[in-house]
């Protein structure tokens, strides 16, 4: 195949299992890749703190692109190299609809995940970093009095989540938008959205690093699962679509690989990348 730099994985239902753990069989597979001198990045709908513990599994030296392609965040910096995030109006008018139209509100502010309140997500979210070493634990955490003040007071909202027990329900309310609003609304689970700055993507922010490094899109190979995963597929020259993906998802890729709980990326990437 072409002369890959670059391979880049989504996490959640792509690299990851549905344990949220990294197969033995991928870590071998990414860790010969790296070997060969392929460079190898994450890609996510995740803050850049609930991507860290994996950046750090995988003893990754890449920036990562974080919440759907909002920034570009170096891990060694601490800091993005690169953003669009919201406004802190923009985000105050977003919780206020988010509010009124009885959705759960998750904001992305520099180096935390605020909400209002607990929901059953971020329940597990929490269980899952309550296991992880103080030095990779990420924060997740209720507003600290009102969720205005929280906005007002960050440097960098990278992006708003927003869900309901009903999908329809949040389709419903995504139609009721404040108008004059720049936005990009992703579904990045089933009964989830994600809401952004207008023009962030994976796969705007994913060509922009290339680019940066000097590479075409037939440099890169990616996988991914989800809505959000489509411009990333699409945009590289090999775009591998996980076997759980959803049809669309399928449609957008040039290959279709295993299940993320069934070897898909170590199979394909032994395929496409034989040692």
């Amino acid at each position: 195949m072409a002369d890959i730099r670059l391979v880049a994985f989504d996490l959640d239902g792509t690299l990851l299992t549905s344990r949220q753990t990294i197969p033995d069989d991928a870590r071998a597979a990414i860790a010969g890749v790296r070997a060969r001198g392929i460079d190898v990045m994450l890609v996510t709908g995740r803050h850049h703190v609930m991507a860290y513990p994996y950046h750090h599994a995988l003893g990754l030296d890449t920036p990562a692109i974080c919440c759907n392609g909002t920034y570009l965040y170096d891990y060694a910096g601490r800091d993005a190299i690169v953003s669009r995030p919201l406004s802190a109006e923009t985000a105050g008018a977003l919780v206020r609809w988010a509010r009124d139209e009885g959705l759960h509100a998750l904001v992305y502010v520099d180096d935390a995940m605020v909400a209002k309140s607990y929901d059953a997500h971020l329940d597990r979210l929490r269980e899952w970093a309550n296991d992880l070493p103080d030095a990779v634990r990420p924060t997740i955490r209720l507003a600290r009095g009102d969720f205005g003040n929280e906005i007002a007071g960050a440097k960098r909202i990278w992006k708003l989540v927003v869900s309901h027990p009903e999908p329809a329900w949040i389709a419903d309310s995504i139609a009721r938008l404040p108008a004059g609003l720049a936005l990009s609304c992703e579904w990045s689970w089933r009964n989830r959205v994600d809401i952004a700055a207008a023009g962030n993507s994976k796969g705007a922010r994913l060509a922009e690093y290339a680019a940066m490094r000097g590479w075409a899109p037939e440099n890169v190979l990616a996988f991914g699962d989800h809505m959000n995963d489509i411009s990333m597929l699409r945009w590289a020259g090999t775009g591998v679509a996980m076997g759980n993906a959803e049809d669309e998802v399928k449609a957008a890729a040039d290959l279709v690989t295993g299940s993320n709980d069934d070897s898909g990326i170590a199979s394909m990437l032994g395929r496409l990348l034989p040692g």
